[in-house]
């Protein structure tokens, strides 16, 4: 298969094989004579494999180690476990600072909210001495 063909079919650029490729994630394929590039089944299997685990957050270094494991004939599932639940840790504290990111802003707007009343009003945000949190804040 050619390049635009399992770009296609998995739905990747053609651009993004190339990468792949030269961050050796995915073997050079052999070329044709007339030097276009021959991809494999096994291929299209590990691209979309790539796909999948990048979908989960996962970065090209951890791919990397994926793949490795995936190469291993016994594929043992502990070390993906590992990595999952440490994947899964690193979204829950993502998410915690969210919710903290959340809650400052909500705070900051009230703040806005509440001087906009005021005839003359003054943004808080502009004004306030301490910028990690709101004035007023505790």
């Amino acid at each position: 298969m050619q390049i635009g063909i399992v770009a296609k079919k998995i739905g990747l650029s053609v651009d993004a094989i190339r990468f792949y490729e030269r961050n050796a994630l995915l073997p050079r394929p052999p070329r044709t004579r007339g030097g276009f590039r021959q991809y494999a089944e096994t291929d299209v299997e590990t691209l979309a494999f790539i796909r999948r685990v990048q979908g989960l957050g996962f970065k090209l270094s951890e791919i990397r180690g994926l793949l490795n494991l995936r190469g291993n004939r016994l594929q043992p599932c502990a070390p993906v476990r590992r990595r999952l639940q440490e994947k899964l840790s690193d979204v829950q504290q993502k998410l915690a600072s969210l919710h903290n990111l959340e809650r400052d802003l909500r705070l900051a707007l009230r703040h806005c909210n509440r001087e906009m009343r005021k005839r003359s009003a003054h943004c808080p945000i502009l004004r306030e001495r301490n910028p990690s949190k709101p004035e007023g804040a505790k």
